[in-house]
């Protein structure tokens, strides 16, 4: 059976400045986190983000540039980024809503969210109006576990591809 819930009842904004310790500093697009493209930006103004925080450019939403962070512990960003997590892990899992933030569904609800003139931003405040559905976490265990298989053979089979090309 799946529940429904408004994504703002399991998610919290993340707004944590940089203090000045020695961190990864990244960008974002829709394939996943990049080096910053500025080099001599003022850190002092970057956002700190963790494991399985979200990150995410409110003014690209179009082109679905949202990231899952899987990769570092701790790392910064722009202060124009938007940085949310998952803080009810015991109704949704991370890993699960990285995937619904993906689908095609979620792009266009983010875009139809959006405001402003010039560009259209969509924040944290216009995602967490957005209702989803999700089963229970033994489900969303089984789910997410079948598209990392899916996932992973796919990277074997490029790197097979890549070998053979090479």
């Amino acid at each position: 059976m799946k529940s429904k819930c408004k994504l703002g009842d399991i998610i919290s904004q993340r707004r944590e400045k940089y203090n000045g310790e020695n961190l990864p500093i990244c960008g974002v697009t829709r394939d996943g986190f990049i080096p910053p493209k500025q080099k001599d930006a003022d850190l002092s103004l970057y956002n700190v983000f963790y494991k399985d925080d979200f990150v995410f450019n409110p003014a690209r939403m179009e082109l679905n540039a949202i990231v899952f962070n899987d990769i570092y512990e701790k790392a910064i960003c722009s202060s124009l980024y938007e940085i949310f997590y998952v803080s009810k892990p015991d109704i949704v899992l991370p890993s699960f809503l990285a995937l619904l933030v993906k689908q095609a569904w979620f792009t266009r609800y983010c875009e139809f969210l959006g405001s402003g003139s010039a560009r259209e931003y969509c924040r944290v405040v216009n995602i967490s109006e957005i209702e989803i559905e999700y089963p229970d976490l033994d489900e969303q265990r089984r789910i997410v576990n079948e598209y990392d298989v899916i996932r992973n053979r796919i990277a074997l089979k490029r790197r097979i591809n890549d070998n053979l090309a090479a």
